[in-house]
C-alpha cells in the first residue's frame, strides 16, 4: 500500500497543497465511505452489446451534439498520446476517440464504451469526480484513488443541459502522465461549451419540428397543450389556461407532465394525472417521437389516476447496476432477458450493434411513407470498404472484425443525425438521412470519406481501410425502398470503377450503363457456353532482320445481338463478372490445340504468348495443371510464353516469385505486358525470373513528338538488358518508330507495320516447316 494512502488514513493530506486538493480530498473521503478498494485494477466489465446500443439510444441527443467534435478530435489529438471520452450522466462511457496508438492501452485501462467511471465504481478519477463535484478538474497520477490507474492524467468537465442546467454527460481527455499537456483542461472545457451550444441549437430545431407537427391541433377549438419528450411545456393555446383554472390548476412555464425516467425540476408543477387519462397523444415524425399533445375538452370529467398517464420517453433509463444485472452477471439469464436478446438480434448486427439489412429496409419504407406526406428529401448511403478483403485475407478474420467495429464507431459519429445506420453485409454499411439539402448531404458524405480514410490502429498495427460511397435521393432517384437501395448500389459501383475512396451520387445515365453491363455479362456467359470466342495471332518479329520470332494470342468476340465487341470493352467486363479465369482457360486450351495441330502438319510454330490473370497465379496448382495440359497436347514448354500485366505481379510479390521460379524450372517463359504504365520498379524485376518486357504501345506511338517517352523507352531497354531480359515493343506502325527502336537495341516488336492480328489459317502461312518434318506419302 502506498505511503500516501496510509498518510491519508492518518488524516494527512495525501499530496502537496494546491488549488484542487480540497476537491481530491473530498473525493477520497467519498471513496472510503462507499468502500472502494484502492487495489481495484480497472472499471467493471462493459455491458452487453444490446444494452450498450440501448444506452446510446437513450443518450442519442448528447451523442449527436458531440459527434462533430469527436470527429475533429482525432486530428487534434493525433500523436499526443491522449484520447477524448464522452460519458452519460452516470459516468458510463459512450464513445472514445483520439490518438489511435494508445487504443489498446486505453482498452486495458478500462476506457471502453459501456464501462462505468463513477467514483463508486473506480474511485477518484476525472470523470466520476467531475460528476460528483459538478466542477471541471484534472486528476493527476497519485491523485487517483485506485493504484493501478495512477499512471494516467485526466481532465474532465460536466456537460450541462442548456435548458435546465442538469448534467447530461461528461467530456474527458485522458492520457499517460508522461504525455500530460496543460492545455487539456482548457481544451475539454471549451469543447464542452461548444457541445452545450449545439445541444441548445438542436433543442430549438426539435421544438420547431414539434410545433410544426402540432400546429393544426393548437389551432383547433379545444384546449390543447404541447409537451416535449421530457414532459416540459412547449406551447399551450388560449383555451388551455381557462380549462385548467376551472379545475384549480394554474398553467405556467413550469407546467410538466410525468414522463417515465425523467425527474422534473423541484420548481415544476405537474399536471394531475386524472386530467391526462385518454388525453395524451404522441407527436410522431415517421418513427421518431417528437413530443406529446394533451387535449382537454371542456366537458372532461376527472377520473382516478391510471398507469397509462405516465408516458415512456424512449427506453426507460436504468442504472448501470440494473443494466449489468439484466445482462446476466452473477446468475442465469431470465426468460425475459433471453427474449429481449433474441428480439435485439433479429433487428441488429451481432458484431457492431447496428441495424441489420431487414431492419434497414423496414425503416426506409417508413421514412418514405412520411416523406411522401411532408415532401422532405431522404438520402440513402451505401458505404463499402475498399480493401477489406485484402486485410481479412492477410491479417485474419478476427482482425477484420476489430476493424469493422472501429469503422462502425466512426460511422456512428459522422452519421449520428441520420435516421438509421446499418451493417448490411460483410464490409458494407448503409445509412438513411432525412431532410437536408443535396449540398448538406454532400458535405456529410465528404466528411465521412475523410474520416474513414484516416488510419486505424488495431493490435498496435496501423492499417488503412478507405471506403467508397454511393448515394441515391428520394424522390428524384426512386420512389420505393428497393429502387433507392438499388440505385445507391449502382452509384457505389460507379465510385469503385472511378478509382475508389470516393463518393458518387446516382444519375439516370447509370441505369443505362448498368443495363449495358448486364447485357454484356449475359453475352459473355452465352459466348462461353456456345463457343463464340475465336483466337487470332499477332506476329512478333526480330527488329534486326525481320524474322518471325513469335505471336501474341488475342481474343475476339462476335455476339449475335451486340455485334463485334472490342477486347477493351469485354475484358474489363469479364474481370468484373468473375469470368476472366474461365475465358483464359478456354484461350489456353484453344491455343495449345492449335499449336499441336500445326506441329502435326509438320510446321514449326514460333513461341505463342498467352495472357494469364492474377487469380490464376494465386492457384497453387496452376503450374502443375498447365504442365499437364502441355503434356496432354504434346506441346513442349518452350512453345508458349505467359503474359502478365505489371499490376498482377505486385498483388503478392512473394507468391509470384515462387510461381515464376517454378515456371522457369519447367522451361516456360514469362513476359511482363504493358511495362512502363504501372509501377515499373527495378526492385521487383530483380526478384522475379522474367524473360521478356513488353514496352506499352502508348510509349512507342509517342516516339515522334515526345522526348519524355523516348527517354522512357531508352531507360526500359537499358534496365532490361542490365538484368538479362529481352525487350519487345508493341504498337509499331511507322518506319521512324522502327528505326528508333533498332537504334536503342530493342530486340523484338509487333504492330501494324508488320502485320495486323491474323486468323489461324492466315498466320499458318507465315510459319516455316519443321527441320525434321515427316514426309507424307
Amino acid at each position: 500500500m502506498k505511503a500516501a494512502w496510509e498518510r491519508f488514513l492518518g488524516g494527512e493530506s495525501h499530496v502537496a497543497a494546491g488549488v484542487l486538493r480540497g476537491v481530491i480530498d473530498d473525493s477520497w473521503r467519498r471513496c472510503l465511505f462507499v468502500h472502494v478498494d484502492p487495489g481495484r485494477g480497472a472499471a467493471p466489465q462493459r455491458v452487453a452489446l444490446e444494452e450498450l446500443e440501448a444506452l446510446r439510444a437513450r443518450n442519442e441527443r448528447l451523442m449527436a451534439a458531440s459527434a462533430p467534435f469527436l470527429v475533429q478530435s482525432r486530428a487534434y489529438l493525433a500523436q499526443t498520446g491522449a484520447v477524448i471520452i464522452l460519458t452519460d450522466p452516470e459516468g458510463v462511457v459512450l464513445d472514445v476517440e483520439g490518438d489511435p496508438r494508445i487504443r489498446e492501452s486505453i482498452a486495458a485501462f478500462g476506457m471502453l464504451p459501456g464501462n462505468n467511471w463513477s467514483e463508486a465504481s473506480i474511485g477518484t478519477n476525472a470523470i466520476g469526480t467531475a460528476l460528483a463535484s459538478g466542477l471541471a478538474l484534472q486528476v493527476h497520477g497519485a491523485e487517483h484513488f485506485c493504484e493501478p490507474i495512477q499512471r494516467w492524467t485526466c481532465s474532465a468537465t460536466p456537460i450541462r443541459d442548456p435548458l435546465d442546467g442538469s448534467t447530461v454527460g461528461v467530456l474527458d481527455i485522458t492520457g499517460l502522465g508522461r504525455d500530460y499537456s496543460p492545455q487539456n483542461l482548457p481544451l475539454v472545457v471549451t469543447t464542452a461549451n461548444s457541445i452545450e451550444n449545439r445541444l441548445a441549437q438542436m433543442e430549438l430545431e426539435l421544438r420547431f419540428l414539434l410545433l410544426e407537427a402540432s400546429v393544426v391541433r393548437l389551432a383547433g377549438a379545444g384546449a390543447v397543450m404541447v409537451f416535449d419528450l421530457r414532459g416540459r411545456l412547449v406551447k399551450a393555446n388560449e383555451r388551455a389556461a381557462p380549462v385548467l383554472a376551472a379545475r384549480g390548476v394554474m398553467l405556467s412555464a413550469d407546467t410538466r407532465i410525468s414522463i417515465e425516467g425523467c425527474s422534473p425540476p423541484e420548481a415544476s408543477v405537474a399536471l394531475p394525472e386524472s386530467l391526462l387519462v385518454d388525453s395524451v397523444e404522441p407527436v410522431m415524425r415517421g418513427r421518431a417521437l417528437l413530443g406529446y399533445v394533451v387535449s382537454l375538452p371542456e366537458g372532461v370529467i376527472s377520473r382516478s389516476p391510471s398507469p397509462a398517464a405516465v408516458l415512456p420517453a424512449s427506453p426507460p433509463t436504468r442504472s448501470v447496476r440494473e443494466v449489468r444485472e439484466r445482462s446476466g452477471e452473477g446468475g442465469a439469464a431470465t426468460v425475459d432477458e433471453l427474449q429481449r436478446r433474441l428480439e435485439f438480434l433479429s433487428t441488429r448486427d451481432s458484431l457492431t450493434g447496428l441495424a441489420n439489412r431487414s431492419s434497414l429496409s423496414e425503416r426506409l419504407a417508413d421514412c418514405l411513407d412520411e416523406a411522401r406526406r411532408t415532401g422532405e428529401r431522404v438520402a440513402v448511403l451505401l458505404i463499402d470498404l475498399d480493401n477489406f478483403k485484402h486485410i481479412n485475407d492477410t491479417l485474419g478474420h478476427e482482425f477484420g472484425d476489430l476493424l469493422l467495429e472501429q469503422v462502425a464507431d466512426r460511422l456512428r459519429r459522422c452519421l449520428c443525425r441520420g435516421h438509421t445506420l446499418a451493417r448490411i453485409g460483410g464490409d458494407e454499411f448503409a445509412a438513411i438521412l432525412r431532410g437536408g439539402s443535396a449540398d448538406e448531404v454532400r458535405r456529410l458524405v465528404a466528411q465521412t470519406l475523410e474520416y474513414l480514410s484516416a488510419s486505424f490502429c488495431i493490435r498496435e498495427q496501423e492499417v488503412f481501410a478507405a471506403a467508397s460511397i454511393g448515394v441515391s435521393i428520394f424522390p428524384a432517384d426512386g420512389d420505393s425502398a428497393s429502387a433507392l437501395l438499388k440505385n445507391a448500389d449502382t452509384a457505389l459501383h460507379e465510385a469503385k470503377v472511378l478509382g475508389r475512396n470516393r463518393s458518387q451520387f446516382f444519375a439516370s445515365r447509370m441505369q443505362i450503363e448498368v443495363q449495358t453491363r448486364m447485357n454484356l455479362e449475359t453475352g459473355l456467359r452465352a459466348a462461353l457456353d456456345s463457343d463464340r470466342f475465336r483466337v487470332v495471332y499477332q506476329p512478333q518479329h526480330a527488329l534486326e532482320g525481320g524474322a518471325l520470332v513469335g505471336a501474341e494470342a488475342l481474343l475476339r468476340w462476335h455476339d449475335p445481338a451486340l455485334g463485334d465487341v472490342p477486347p477493351g470493352r469485354f475484358i474489363p467486363a469479364a474481370e468484373e463478372a468473375g469470368l476472366i479465369v474461365a475465358i483464359n482457360r478456354m484461350v489456353m486450351a484453344k491455343v495449345l490445340a492449335q499449336i499441336a495441330l500445326w506441329r502435326m502438319r509438320g510446321l514449326a510454330p514460333p513461341r505463342i504468348s498467352i495472357n494469364v490473370a492474377a487469380q490464376e497465379l494465386r492457384d497453387p496448382d496452376f503450374v502443375d495443371q498447365l504442365c499437364e495440359q502441355l503434356e496432354c497436347q504434346g506441346v513442349p514448354a518452350e512453345a508458349i510464353c505467359l503474359e502478365l500485366t505489371e499490376g498482377t505481379l505486385l498483388e503478392d510479390i512473394e507468391g509470384t516469385a515462387q510461381t515464376f521460379a517454378s515456371l522457369r524450372q519447367r522451361g516456360i517463359a514469362v513476359s511482363i505486358d504493358d511495362f512502363g504504365t504501372g509501377y515499373s520498379s527495378l526492385s521487383y524485376l530483380t526478384r522475379l525470373p522474367v524473360h521478356e518486357l513488353k514496352v506499352d504501345q502508348s510509349f512507342v506511338q509517342g516516339i515522334a513528338g515526345e522526348a519524355g517517352k523516348r527517354s522512357i523507352i531508352t531507360a526500359i531497354v537499358e534496365m532490361a538488358h542490365a538484368l538479362g531480359i529481352e525487350v519487345l515493343a508493341e504498337g509499331i506502325e511507322t518506319e521512324s518508330q522502327l528505326a528508333f527502336l533498332k537504334e536503342r537495341h530493342c530486340e523484338m516488336g509487333q504492330g501494324y507495320l508488320f502485320h495486323r492480328p491474323l486468323g489461324p489459317d492466315e498466320f499458318e502461312k507465315l510459319i516455316h516447316p519443321a527441320v525434321s518434318a515427316p514426309v507424307l506419302s
